[in-house]
């Protein structure tokens, strides 16, 4: 409950803070040793990580439930996770938000997105008559703490500008702490979220969108108060791993790549405990030996 109450504090400060998309215990570690404050589960990321599979709404409770568990057990910060559009219902989304709260999240986001879509290609979002409940119900079977974001894909799926706007407003009144608009197209853009949005601020930094080339202090600038790298980390594992692995084919050795590694391993082994376990628990041995 710590880490809740420590990222409540942190969307309620002046502060832009940077969050990471992680998948794993491993991704995870390293950004909270970089020096970030708050996590975030990515949905993507850990489809591809968990299941070898797109992010097309495979993903159920327990995937992200275990994840969840893994992840907050080992790192100090509040972990932010995806709920894609909540499972299905309120009674769905209710439950999911509590488990994941009783499993270590600090927060969660939930989208618009229609899931599974009608057809494999086809872009749709849900009626706001069926997110809000879902919204409302999250709100009611969690901790006051527990922070709500909403991510709507209106703008990003032609709906318009102004229907994602008035979407993260609504959000706001059924209890949604903060929210973002996705597919942010330009400046104008983000200058009139930033201006016309009645709840705190998240923006979708993904490297392929346009708000990714804004700087750090345009986005303080313009009023958002969280900013998301959700695939960052596994864009940049598959990026080595590729490398790696077709070096490792074509020299038939990894001697020549050992530049592109962590080294000595032992950081990578101290980082998830090795040293500090294995010191807490040899004493019990010396114990007995006396």
């Amino acid at each position: 409950m710590n880490k809740t109450k420590d990222l409540r504090k942190m969307i309620n400060e002046n502060e832009f803070i940077m969050i990471p998309g992680i998948y794993d215990c491993v991704s995870a570690k390293y950004a909270e040793k970089a020096g970030f404050k708050c996590l975030f589960l990515s949905g993507g990321s850990l489809a591809y990580a968990k299941l070898g599979l797109p992010d097309i709404g495979l993903l159920n409770v327990n995937d992200f439930s275990e994840s969840i568990i893994n992840i907050s057990n080992i790192t100090k910060l509040p972990l932010i996770t995806d709920m894609d559009n909540g499972f299905g219902n309120a009674i769905h989304a209710a439950h999911a938000a509590s488990l994941y709260e009783k499993c270590g999240a600090s927060g969660l986001q939930i989208d618009d997105k229609l899931l599974p879509a009608s057809t494999p290609t086809s872009h749709e979002v849900v009626d706001f008559s069926l997110i809000g409940p879902k919204i409302k119900a999250i709100r009611d079977s969690v901790s006051k703490d527990f922070v709500i974001v909403y991510r709507t894909a209106a703008n990003m799926y032609d709906y318009g500008i102004d229907k994602a706007i008035e979407r993260v407003n609504k959000a706001k009144e059924l209890g949604a702490d903060c929210a973002y608009v996705d597919g942010l197209k330009d400046l104008e853009q983000v200058k009139k979220v930033s201006k016309e949005a009645e709840i705190k601020l998240m923006i979708n930094l993904n490297e392929k969108g346009f708000p990714a080339s804004l700087s750090f202090e345009e986005l303080s600038k313009y009023n958002y108060k969280l900013g998301l790298y959700p695939m960052s980390s596994i864009l940049s594992t598959s990026f080595a791993l590729e490398r790696i692995f077709e070096d490792l084919i074509k020299n038939k050795s990894t001697l020549k790549s050992r530049d592109k590694m962590i080294s000595p391993a032992l950081k990578l082994y101290n980082l998830m405990g090795l040293e500090s376990i294995t010191k807490e628990y040899s004493k019990y041995y010396d114990e007995e030996a006396k």
